[in-house]
């Protein structure tokens, strides 16, 4: 099967699939997770905590719920998911969660996904982009989460850069995931997964709509 080594999607979340609800509300066991947002190095946690999703409201009976990807803040995949990022060799941590309602609760299978690598993805020349700056200095915001990277403004056209091979990623850039064509071509058959291809199309913009407020 032949596919484009340079063709890169956003994955996002779709509950219009069976099995996959509008949303996963509810309380965790935990108030904060072991690790920070965006974390960079996964495989290094000393993760110690078991952790539980108490769904307040699901739509569907709890053994009906057969999502392979949700994703609304943190990422929750299926063994499917995973197993597919397993024949592409790519680099994840998954964190077992059980998820329960109505005192009845499945275990073992799903997780929250947390990506291996996290890469810069724009090609910094033939991209068109405006970085972050000190509303005070007009200095450009240096990333919080990377070193030696800056803070991404807006993206209205998205080059991805040569350099980029893994087949899932967070992006830098935008800190959305990322995968390659190989990957979409795998994960086809995935419930809950519906894939933004990063084209002349791709715009990025988290300020949009922050205006007419």
């Amino acid at each position: 099967m032949k596919f484009n080594q340079n063709k890169y999607y956003v994955l996002q979340y779709s509950a219009t699939d069976d099995g996959c609800p509008e949303s996963l509300n509810g309380f965790s066991n935990h108030d904060k997770f072991e690790w920070r947002p965006y974390e960079l190095y996964p495989k290094e946690l000393d993760i110690k905590n078991s952790y539980r999703l108490e769904v307040s409201a699901l739509g569907m009976r709890l053994e009906a719920l057969s999502f392979d990807f949700y994703q609304v803040g943190a990422t929750y995949v299926s063994k499917n998911f995973l197993k597919v990022c397993d024949d592409l060799n790519a680099r994840y941590r998954a964190i077992p969660l059980e998820i329960s309602l109505d005192g009845r609760s499945r275990k073992n299978e799903f997780f929250i996904f947390l990506p291996g690598e996290s890469l810069p993805v724009l090609d910094k020349v033939r991209s068109v982009y405006e970085v972050s700056k000190d509303i005070e200095t007009g200095n450009v915001v240096q990333s919080p989460l990377y070193p030696g990277a800056v803070s991404i403004d807006k993206i209205d056209s998205f080059v991805v850069s040569e350099d980029v091979g893994s087949d899932i990623i967070r992006c830098q850039e935008t800190l959305e995931l990322f995968c390659s064509e190989r990957f979409r071509l795998a994960a086809s058959a995935l419930r809950g997964i519906s894939f933004l291809e990063v084209d002349e199309n791709y715009r990025y913009d988290p300020w949009t709509g922050f205006d007419d407020i």
